[in-house]
């Protein structure tokens, strides 16, 4: 993994989860944070000059708050794996992702994102997610863990 991938990565990657979602990341998760289990995930596939898909792995806790944050509901009215959650975190996914490709790939290039896609969190997801990412990071997001991963073809 490259280290100015990964760098580009986190900054983007917290900075998403602070506006869009209102949470706070931290780089280094805390035992209780690492520790958590990952319960959702979605992977936003992208055609262009670079090929590959952005993964993003959730612990139950982080869907439940993103959910409750982006769209204004009540945990009480959310599934951790619920269709309005997987929405939520599929547009954290899409912005980073957004985000991400101009900074390793620069401003000019032009991408075609697909639609993110669900799967379980705890699996490896569907398409290019297999292998060593070119830039993977585990972050500790309220009590809970989000890891994130950059599969490049």
């Amino acid at each position: 993994m490259t280290s100015p991938t990964r760098s580009s990565l986190l900054s983007v990657a917290a900075v998403t989860f602070e506006t869009i979602a209102m949470l706070l990341p931290s780089a280094v998760p805390s035992a209780a944070e690492a520790a958590a289990p990952l319960a959702v995930g979605v992977g936003v596939r992208f055609d262009g000059p670079l090929r590959g898909r952005l993964e993003l792995r959730v612990s139950g806790d982080v869907a439940r708050c993103v959910a409750e944050n982006m769209l204004g509901v009540d945990a009480l009215d959310l599934d951790a794996d619920g269709a309005l959650v997987r929405d939520a975190l599929g547009e954290v996914a899409n912005v980073v992702c957004g985000n991400l490709l101009p900074e390793i790939a620069g401003r000019d290039a032009v991408f075609r994102l697909d639609a993110p896609r669900a799967f379980d969190g705890a699996g490896a997801g569907a398409g290019c997610g297999h292998g060593t990412p070119a830039a993977a990071l585990s972050l500790g997001v309220d009590g809970g863990r989000a890891e994130l991963a950059l599969h490049l073809e």
